[in-house]
């Protein structure tokens, strides 16, 4: 039996073993310490016996003792060999030791941090690792939102946002029908705003233009209807291509001179009603969407029909008209479908370019203005001259049918009647018809108001019957016409 060494300070001490171990693989376990321990009572407990040669000794050779240093490097060997086996990494037997704790965060993983001041960082083994090390030292990654923030571009932005609001490919049922909601939803809400901002806008250019056309209108002390005062001279030599019709009010020469159109004024007290109006030779509505200037507008401008006389007037002349919403034009006429109304405007005047004249409000219906909307009939209120005085009471008594009130204000077979025409919503496409006697020369104006009574069955056209629900008393009876 051979003697252990005595020469121990020539081989590696364990302490020195562990410490080149731990320099190829610098990471602090305990359980990797504790091993260690152990094998290193193993190995001082073991006895004193020289290894096996690698060769069996010869009978007749006696046993040739092993010197120190090959003694100390075979003792190193083994120790290799046991250490080796412990580190070794293993994908098939995952009981060892090493696959135990492989890409998880045990303290495997945490070992290398204690080295990291030794450059051993950039060693990392997968891509989980390195995201790990860059997000302890704080350095931005492609998925860091700072990063997106900072070093996106404009079309990145953009794309992103359209991938959000709109509908893509690859979008869930729910998610593609929650941004088509949205989309309208906010399409709506643009338009809508769009819309009642034109709207307004519209609104204030006409009111503008109406008060400034208002301006235009010279006071009653100017007026001049012989057109033969300087002031006459001096106006009519600023316009020398406008041909001023013989006998005109001065106070209107500025309008005239503006646009030749101009046959009068409208103007009802108590109402915004005190507008211009316009004729032209035809009533294909030229002037329900321009104005006084010729410009497109949605207001338009209140016309007569084109046949009617504009100086001397009809036995019944008719002014149409828009009801807008913000009350312009003729939208005040409404008023005048109660009672309480009438009392409060029961005169409205109408002048000529050569004549002022005032009409007491005889009566107020509402028509149709489409034959179809009534089985097939249409109540003319728009006929200028009758045939005879007989003629024109029986328009009368047919106006007296309809009329949604009395007023007390009588008629006679030569009066003559003013017309004013507008929308109304009862259903679609009625008309509103407000008609006013001329007030006849020496005759007073006022009006006694008191005398007005509520008809209690008014005639109107079948579709407000029909939408009403309710039978029309008046299908079979005698209808009026020209």
């Amino acid at each position: 039996m051979s003697q252990k060494p005595n020469d121990e300070q020539n081989m590696l001490s364990f302490e020195e073993l562990k410490g080149k171990l731990q320099n190829d693989k610098p990471e602090k376990d305990p359980e990797m310490d504790a091993l260690l321990a152990d094998l290193r009572e193993i190995s001082d407990s073991l006895p004193e016996v020289t290894p096996e040669k690698a060769e069996a000794p010869k009978a007749q050779d006696a046993p040739k003792e092993k010197t120190a240093e090959e003694e100390k490097q075979e003792y190193k060997s083994i120790f290799d060999d046991v250490m080796k086996s412990v580190m070794e990494t293993s994908e098939e037997d995952n009981t060892t030791r090493k696959s135990k704790f492989a890409n998880t965060d045990s303290q495997f993983v945490d070992v290398t941090k204690a080295y990291e001041d030794y450059g051993t960082q950039a060693e990392k083994k997968s891509e989980e690792d390195l995201t790990d090390y860059m997000a302890q030292v704080q350095m931005p990654t492609e998925a860091d939102p700072a990063h997106l923030k900072e070093y996106r571009s404009f079309n990145e932005i953009m794309k992103d946002f359209f991938r959000k609001v709109f509908p893509i490919k690859g979008d869930s049922v729910g998610e593609g029908i929650r941004k088509i909601v949205a989309d309208l939803a906010v399409i709506a809400l643009v338009f809508c705003v769009g819309y009642f901002a034109m709207y307004g806008i519209n609104s204030y250019k006409a009111k503008k233009q109406q008060a400034e056309l208002n301006g235009y209108v010279l006071p009653e002390e100017v007026e001049d209807v012989s057109m033969e005062g300087d002031e006459w001279a001096e106006f009519i030599s600023k316009y020398p291509n406008v041909q001023f019709p013989e006998g005109m009010m001065q106070k209107y020469a500025y309008l005239y001179a503006i646009n030749p159109d101009l046959v009068g004024w409208i103007n009802v007290p108590g109402t915004m009603i005190n507008v211009q109006v316009v004729q032209t030779d035809t009533n294909e509505a030229e002037y329900l969407h321009k104005d006084f200037y010729g410009e497109y507008s949605r207001y338009g401008t209140p016309y007569m029909d084109y046949r009617n006389d504009p100086k001397y007037l009809n036995q019944n002349t008719t002014i149409y008209g828009h009801h807008m919403q913000d009350g312009l034009v003729f939208a005040d006429l409404k008023k005048y479908k109660t009672v309480e109304g009438f009392k409060e405007n029961p005169v409205f005047y109408f002048d000529t370019l050569y004549k002022k004249y005032a009409f007491k409000v005889y009566a107020v219906i509402i028509s149709n203005a489409y034959e179809e909307d009534d089985n097939g009939y249409l109540f003319n209120y728009t006929v200028p001259n009758f045939k005879s005085g007989d003629h024109f009471m029986s328009y009368i008594a047919a106006l007296d049918e309809r009329k949604l009130y009395t007023t007390g204000v009588d008629i006679k077979p030569d009066d003559k009647l003013l017309t004013i025409s507008t929308c109304t919503y009862e259903f679609d496409r009625a008309r509103l018809a407000v008609v006013g006697r001329m007030v006849r020369d020496g005759e007073d104006e006022s009006v006694d108001v008191e005398l007005a009574q509520p008809n209690p069955s008014p005639r109107y056209p079948q579709k407000w019957y029909d939408k009403k629900g309710q039978p029309n008393p008046y299908a079979d009876a005698p209808r009026w016409m020209y």
